[in-house]
């Protein structure tokens, strides 16, 4: 009688099932600058996070945790799980895509194009619920700034968008968001 094989991993030359999950995956850094103002992006268990730094001195580190610490689909900042970088006719970009619950988000971060040592951050998402929290929050110096994206409005699906410059002014909310702190 023949017994059936106990693997307990996959051979060499096949990849996982994808009822498998798959091990987590080591990502290099991937860094922008503007001037005095740089942003590097380091992959953090299922997502990038990003910290800013200006003249080289630590300056902002984007919160990834869930924004009510329960409800994995609105995170306090938007999951960015693919980046890839551009050319423009102004200088580089860096282009971000991810999901939370039913949102697709969406984020675009390049030097400002009209002012000097600044990084503009530009994010979308597609709702398809009413969300518990929209926005970007970091920590500066132990205290949380939020960047609170508009409300959605009537109508769903809806597309919202947000947008703040990062540098040597600070965090500064584009209209129609917001910004603040603490929560």
């Amino acid at each position: 009688m023949l017994m059936p094989a106990i693997m307990t991993s996959p051979p060499a030359d096949r990849e996982p099932p994808a009822s498998e999950p798959a091990a987590p995956r080591s990502r290099p850094p991937l860094a922008l600058s503007a001037g005095r103002t740089g942003v590097v992006f380091t992959w953090h268990g299922d997502r990038w996070r990003h910290s800013v730094s200006i003249d080289g001195v630590p300056f902002a580190t984007s919160q990834e945790h869930t924004a009510d610490g329960r409800d994995r689909s609105w995170p306090a900042s938007p999951p960015l799980v693919e980046l890839s970088t551009l050319e423009t006719p102004n200088g580089p970009a860096i282009l971000a895509v991810g999901l939370a619950g039913r949102s697709h988000f969406s984020a675009s971060i390049s030097p400002h194009p009209g002012e000097a040592d600044t990084l503009l951050f530009e994010i979308a998402c597609r709702i398809k619920e009413p969300p518990v929290w929209l926005g970007s929050t970091y920590l500066v110096a132990d205290e949380t700034v939020l960047v609170t994206a508009p409300h959605p409005g009537e109508g769903l699906p809806a597309t919202v968008c947000w947008s703040y410059l990062v540098g040597p002014a600070g965090i500064r909310a584009m209209p129609p968001a917001a910004g603040g702190r603490g929560r």
